[in-house]
């Protein structure tokens, strides 16, 4: 590997470690050249997609990959995201510049509230900025796709993909040891009524440029700066999916703070706040049953079971929402009860 990537940098590569990829079809490694400078290498696994990719609406086979399509999009709008040194096709290497290792999860976990809350008024404040930049690019009248470059506007969030990540939780997370019994007959019914109406609702919902993973995880802090990694799963969707996904992190807690973030987003965005705090708990449901669902297949398929601690936050999460949505209160109870 070395002495390939002395080759493609054009200079002497002295070593090359391997770095923690989480759940990630892809691998990552940390390449150190002549002269003390490092470069991220990404290696994409011939073939392999993630299953989002697979059952996403896109009607054509890529030309390119993902994540460079999107970094470029991204970099042409001036939005802060890692740079691609070089890609290899023959390897399926994309090499980017090295932003270290620290993480928002990272800077905030042994923070004081005012940091914490500071920290997440900044990524707030760049998906606000994403969002009005991305915004150009869509009709959000008809909701027509207008930017044709960016394969993010060729897929969506759609019925089939919410029902999809709704029923993938019910195959997947009854088989927890920690949960007790199975699902009756009556309860799968009301599982999959309930939350096909969820799904009309996301779907009645704007739709907008989504990140798809906008979480502590995938926000490096480089010189007092974030900037947006794991982007290559953007999609059109829910207006709220991006503000979900970052303030009911499965992995940081910000529940103290959760009121005062999104009264400050709203503001930033022009939302009721009631009407705003009904949407984000609406996809707070979707989203954390997804993952909860996800972890435990990560574990049984993957071989993988780092993800299985985040579950009981995960849940948390929907178990407050679904308490503010008295309507939705047969699935209120289902969940309860398991």
């Amino acid at each position: 590997m070395e002495a390939r990537l002395t080759q493609l940098l054009g200079k002497p590569v002295i070593k090359v470690t391997k770095l923690y990829g989480g759940a990630s079809y892809r691998t990552f490694y940390r390449v150190f050249s002549q002269g003390d400078e490092t470069f991220i290498l990404m290696a994409m696994p011939e073939g392999k997609m993630s299953v989002s990719e697979e059952i996403t609406n896109l009607k054509e086979k890529p030309k390119e990959l993902s994540y460079i399509n999107v970094q470029r999009y991204l970099k042409s709008l001036g939005l802060p995201v890692p740079e691609i040194k070089l890609f290899s096709e023959e390897d399926r290497w994309i090499i980017l510049n090295d932003l270290g290792d620290t993480k928002l999860w990272d800077t905030v976990k042994t923070a004081q509230p005012n940091d914490i809350k500071k920290w997440y008024k900044k990524a707030l404040d760049l998906l606000v900025i994403l969002q009005n930049k991305t915004s150009k690019d869509i009709s959000t009248s008809a909701h027509q796709h207008i930017s044709t470059s960016c394969i993010a506007y060729q897929r969506s969030f759609d019925a089939t993909l919410f029902n999809w990540e709704f029923d993938h939780f019910l195959e997947y997370y009854f088989q927890l040891s920690a949960v007790s019994c199975q699902p009756s007959a009556e309860d799968k019914d009301i599982f999959i009524k309930e939350t096909r109406k969820i799904t009309q609702e996301l779907c009645a919902m704007p739709q907008v440029f989504t990140h798809r993973d906008f979480q502590g995880s995938n926000l490096m802090v480089h010189n007092n700066q974030l900037t947006m990694t794991d982007f290559q799963d953007a999609l059109l969707g829910p207006d709220v999916y991006d503000l979900v996904s970052l303030l009911r992190d499965s992995y940081f807690d910000v529940t103290d703070y959760l009121e005062e973030l999104l009264e400050y987003y709203g503001g930033q965005q022009g939302w009721h706040i009631k009407k705003l705090r009904r949407a984000f708990d609406l996809q707070t449901v979707q989203r954390k049953l997804k993952d909860s669902g996800r972890f435990v297949f990560i574990d049984h398929v993957k071989k993988n079971p780092d993800f299985l601690k985040f579950i009981p936050t995960s849940m948390g999460y929907v178990k407050q929402a679904l308490a503010r949505l008295p309507e939705y209160n047969g699935l209120y109870d289902l969940i309860k009860k398991y």
